[in-house]
């Protein structure tokens, strides 16, 4: 072949790839797609039930791609039939072959892409689409397809995305794309058009997406008591006899649920409901749940479904939990949400018509809350009153305090880069709080300042806010003008006003783990409010309303800690009672006749910490994202790093409550007498997904290592009862899996020693 032969022949190939760029552009991103290493996109097709959704989207694409080869611009040469064919036929062949489908439907996609080939063989002569008017037809076709499609998944956001499937949804979406773009290249003028709208629309336009509100009540005022809420929570612990009895602190369980999508929320309800499940004291001795992101879903999640507990006498903890909640955290929430974007949010903001009353946030609240028995749905409620409950027959204070824990939310501001913490008491901290900036919100219609507050699904959804996935939440705050507030400090008196107008300020939510991904600031900030002196410390004092006994809580209080002590009846009696933080877990604490002897538990869950990696290929535009995403992680480990020192102390720089498992000295129960314990997943060995669709293969293995059975902890005790982290030749376990299962066995078991006193006293003769 001569020069001038191939230059001849290279520029009639490059002619052809230009008339081909739509089509094998669509064939790239389909090859990216279905060969991606991404674990939740391998999920999403590996994890469906059965071979139909492989043939309905390998049929889909393949009509795609046949309406593709109709609308082409017609080659008139033999010459490129043969790589016609290969180009047009591969769509079919992408999908329905090199996707990682879980097996099935091989003949049925083989015999769809044959069907294809030998209609674009009868297709191949005609030149008839060359006609303006038969293109526009199909154009019609597509708009006409996506119409009916935003309309379904407007009406049926959660039930029909789910049956279709996530590869479905993808598939059809770039099919119709590629298709509505081939025929827009034949209208120079409308692609151009269409291209300065896309601009359009990404520059000047954004949809603004609000949280949803639900009034407070009653409605002029929220007369909570203004005792320290978890001073009333400490006095009024059903099984707190149990342990005066036994000379043993009262355990105050904090719990701090660290982000990472699906499996963080499969992993924080695991651990929390099979706890809950084998000790059924644990749910009334946890007295805060913090929570980033999935943590925080899975925590709210647990919140709903779990019953307030109220147990004076104290149940042994069982062998097991029998509930596998396997199904309910394998429902696939990816879907809605991807079907909400690209049908719905991507052509409202391609038409400027603003957000639906159902931003993809809502609709995934929307899926969390579609559940069949026995699950319940996240209370329709104002976040206050998931720990705060109304009395309609109240003497004074109207929000009591319920029998649940409080749901703490970590998310960032978007303006400020700080914390932004949602909590229902107030505690000492250097974030942003909800206390702070709801401070008097209403709803200001008809003149009456009626008290509102978000609801309790916005505030999960805000934690759970993940770049680019579901967009950040504005929250809103609106009160009448008050003088004492809204005037400048300052202020001389001829321009004091009285009167003014409306005050209102937002502000913009996002996922908690940009700032810290672990929760433990936030839990650190919470476990030094409640046991520093420094911070007025925890009691109740007489009060000086003649119809209450205690200061800033009505004459019905129960303070069933203290049942025994005559409140306010000098000089036999109580004048004050108060908690008293124990620093070491001992059984020789005795109770004081006015006091609350406490020791604070706190408990991570989370991913297993990394290790380093060596570096890889520099690149100039992900090296600064890459390191910005990963230095969330490395602020979790530091906060982490920081609630462990305040616990016990350095251990070579390393996590004290994982590396005391090492130790050496013989005590099978290293981590009880400080109190932090922590509960792992490995997203790296395990291969668990971060995306909203957990695989049921995935849960199985999250159920079983975490709070592990008895019988499967069994083989790992030595004679003392501790957990075995040698192996046979005494090197240290350091396969990953195998060190998870031992070091969440040997933290199960002495969490669980927390509500058995013999068991303390056994772990006490071991104490260094």
């Amino acid at each position: 072949m001569s020069f001038r032969t191939l230059r001849s022949f290279l520029a009639k190939l490059g002619d052809y790839a230009v008339t081909r760029t739509v089509v094998i552009v669509y064939c790239l991103a389909l090859y990216l797609l279905v060969t991606s290493a991404n674990l939740q996109v391998q999920a999403a097709f590996a994890d469906l039930s059965g071979p139909w959704e492989r043939v309905v989207a390998t049929l889909l694409i393949a009509v795609g791609a046949l309406l593709l080869f109709a609308v082409r611009p017609f080659v008139r040469t033999r010459y490129w039939l043969i790589p016609e064919a290969i180009l047009f036929l591969a769509p079919a062949g992408i999908v329905g072959f090199l996707a990682p489908w879980s097996g099935g439907g091989d003949l049925a996609v083989a015999a769809l892409v044959a069907g294809q080939a030998v209609l674009m063989f009868f297709m191949a002569p005609k030149s008839r689409w060359e006609n303006g008017d038969e293109m526009a037809y199909i154009g019609a076709v597509v708009i006409g397809i996506f119409v009916v499609l935003y309309v379904l998944f407007s009406l049926f956001p959660v039930d029909l995305p789910r049956d279709m499937g996530a590869p479905m949804v993808i598939t059809l979406f770039l099919a119709l794309l590629a298709l509505g773009v081939a025929i827009l290249t034949r209208w120079p003028r409308w692609l151009f058009a269409s291209v300065a709208l896309v601009v359009a629309s990404l520059l000047a336009y954004e949809f603004q997406h609000n949280a949803e509100y639900k009034p407070l009540q009653p409605y002029a005022g929220s007369n909570f008591g203004h005792a320290d809420p978890f001073a009333l929570w400490l006095f009024d612990r059903p099984d707190a006899d149990y342990y005066r009895r036994n000379n043993l602190p009262y355990p105050v369980f904090l719990i701090a649920s660290e982000g990472g999508g699906g499996y963080a929320m499969a992993h924080s309800f695991t651990f929390l409901s099979k706890m809950s499940e084998r000790c059924p004291n644990f749910g009334q001795h946890v007295f805060a749940m913090v929570g980033v992101s999935g943590g925080q879903v899975g925590n709210t999640l647990f919140h709903a479904n779990m019953d307030g507990t109220d147990r004076s006498e104290m149940a042994p903890c069982g062998d097991s939990a029998a509930t596998l909640h396997t199904g309910y955290l394998a429902t696939d929430h990816l879907t809605p949400l991807l079907a909400h974007f690209l049908f719905v949010e991507i052509p409202r903001k391609l038409l400027f018509l603003g957000a639906s009353d159902k931003g993809r946030s809502h609709v995934l609240l929307e899926s969390f809350n579609a559940v069949s028995e026995p699950y319940r749905p996240v209370a329709d409620a104002a976040y206050w009153e998931h720990f705060w409950t109304f009395d309609e027959e109240h003497d004074f204070y109207g929000y009591k305090l319920g029998k649940k824990p409080a749901l703490v939310s970590v998310t960032t501001n978007v303006e400020t880069g700080n914390r932004f913490v949602f909590s229902p008491f107030r505690f000492e901290t250097l974030a942003e709080t909800n206390i702070d900036f709801f401070r008097y919100s209403g709803d200001l219609e008809g003149g009456e300042q009626r008290l509102i507050g978000p609801e309790i699904g916005s505030v999960a959804l805000a934690s759970a806010s993940f770049p680019w996935v579901t967009p950040s939440l504005r929250f809103t705050t609106e009160r009448a003008f008050n003088e004492f507030l809204d005037n400048p400090p300052g202020t001389p008196d001829d321009t004091w006003q009285t009167d003014g107008p409306i005050q209102r300020r937002s502000v913009n939510l996002v996922d908690g783990g940009y700032f810290e991904n672990s929760g433990a600031e936030t839990l650190s900030e919470i476990m030094l409010s409640i046991t520093s002196d420094t911070v007025g410390g925890v009691s109740l004092s007489c009060s000086s309303r003649a119809d209450a006994i205690w200061d800033g809580v009505d004459d019905d209080y129960a303070h069933r800690a203290l049942a025994q002590a005559s409140p306010c009846t000098p000089p036999s009696g109580c004048t004050e009672i108060r908690g008293r933080p124990v620093a070491r877990l001992n059984n020789s604490e005795s109770w004081g006749a006015c006091e609350v002897p406490f020791f604070v538990v706190s408990v991570l869950v989370r991913n297993t910490p990394a290790e380093f990696v060596t570096g890889g290929e520099q690149s100039f535009l992900a090296d600064p994202i890459k390191t910005l995403l990963q230095s969330r992680t490395a602020r979790g480990e530091l906060a982490i790093a920081m609630l462990e020192e305040r616990r016990c102390g350095f251990s070579g720089g390393s996590s004290c409550s994982l590396r005391q498992d090492f130790a050496g000295s013989g005590d099978p129960n290293p981590q009880i007498y400080r109190g932090t314990f922590q509960s792992l997943v490995n997203n790296a060995a395990m291969d668990l997904p971060l995306g909203w669709d957990m695989p049921a293969a995935k849960m199985d293995l999250i159920h079983k290592y975490t709070v592990p059975d008895a019988d499967l902890c069994a083989p790992l005790l030595d004679r003392i009862g501790g957990v075995k982290f040698t192996d046979d030749t005494g090197r240290e376990i350091a396969e990953p899996v195998n060190l998870l299962l031992r070091r969440n066995c040997s933290h199960t078991h002495q969490m669980m020693r927390m509500f058995d006193a013999d068991a303390i006293a056994e772990a006490q003769e071991f104490r260094p």
